[in-house]
């Protein structure tokens, strides 16, 4: 059986995020893996915690009281301990967040080098050869995304609003919202603020993968050459490109909602729930199918971008090095010209 053309030759379906998730969902060990990897990251922040909850909670109070949430006892007897655990935290979180963030660089590329393949089996050994591959070219795309976001936030929250809206449109001189004439004109300013903010913020990582869905498939290396290529397709084709993004944030918003009710729904049952541990092994089970369901939609913004960028994105015109030699077909080849010592004169 032949092997299926990458995503990127593929004509374009009509349903282009439904084609992403198949493609996706058919290479099950690669979003396990990432979806492992989060896991484990989370027991590394939840293991300090589980250590010392144990530790105080052993021999002490009634098995089951303090399940639902600690009491006002609890946390004053405790108050330096807790503390001390939410300081260390803090640090081992943002670690952690960095840590995420350069595991979200290496699985574009693995995802990308996957998908741009036309061979089957071996897709781990292909997704990690992909990953440390693009590695640095899609680092720098992180860096050119963090500072394309810190910008949006400081013009949407800082004195670009506060002197093109709050002063010059709205006529506040003090640029305090107190100063409107209502509380719900105040609410709907700070409603449009935080909309755009949440726009440009979805624009700005949908542009960060097709910029490095577009390193990949020219195989080049400049990050900023790219993204403002990248640019100008969102911006010359915004339905092609953003409709399959949009589809895919969609589905995965509609999981986490439907996760967040059925949390919900346990949790309020959790103190009546017998045995205690079934409720806690539902709340466990529920976040790691939410991650599982991630790490596919993840896999599947590339599969996406990648079609929408073979249809869109023209190839890059690679030099033949067989243009100016002479040889019969399917035997040695002599370039022509006085470079090489076996050059043909004509």
């Amino acid at each position: 059986m032949p092997p299926d053309p990458p995503l990127s030759e593929r004509r374009q379906p009509r349903v282009v995020s439904l084609d992403a998730l198949r493609s996706t969902l058919g290479r099950t060990p690669l979003w396990i893996t990432t979806a492992a990897f989060t896991v484990l990251m989370a027991l590394v922040l939840a293991a300090p915690w589980f250590g010392w909850l144990r530790e105080a909670l052993d021999h002490r109070y009634e098995p089951g009281r303090l399940l639902v949430s600690l009491d006002e006892t609890f946390r004053f007897d405790h108050r330096e301990g807790l503390a001390q655990l939410e300081r260390g935290a803090r640090s081992s979180g943002a670690a952690m967040a960095l840590l995420a963030m350069l595991a979200g660089v290496f699985a574009a590329g693995g995802w990308l080098q996957v998908f741009l393949e036309r061979t089957h089996g071996h897709s781990l050994r292909r997704f990690f050869f992909g990953g440390s591959r693009y590695f640095w070219r899609f680092f720098r795309v992180l860096l050119l995304t963090l500072l394309s976001l810190a910008l949006v936030g400081w013009v949407l929250y800082d004195k670009p609003w506060d002197w093109a809206v709050q002063r010059g449109l709205l006529g506040l001189e003090s640029g305090d919202l107190e100063g409107l004439e209502s509380e719900l004109n105040a609410r709907r300013v700070v409603f449009i603020q935080d909309g755009l903010f949440l726009a440009l913020v979805a624009l700005i990582l949908a542009w960060g993968d097709y910029t490095r869905t577009r390193l990949a498939l020219h195989d080049t290396s400049s990050a900023v050459w790219a993204g403002l290529c990248s640019w100008v397709l969102l911006f010359a084709h915004p339905l092609r490109t953003l409709r399959p993004l949009l589809a895919l944030w969609v589905a995965e918003a509609l999981v986490l909602w439907l996760a967040g009710f059925a949390t919900g729904r346990v949790q309020a049952a959790l103190g009546d729930a017998s045995p205690a541990w079934l409720p806690v092994a539902l709340l466990s089970l529920i976040g790691i199918l939410v991650i599982l369901w991630r790490s596919v939609v993840r896999g599947a913004h590339y599969g996406a971008a990648l079609q929408v960028s073979g249809q869109l994105v023209r190839p890059l015109p690679r030099p033949d090095p067989w243009r100016q030699s002479l040889g019969g077909p399917g035997g040695p080849r002599y370039p022509i010209g006085g470079e090489d010592e076996y050059g043909v004169s004509l």
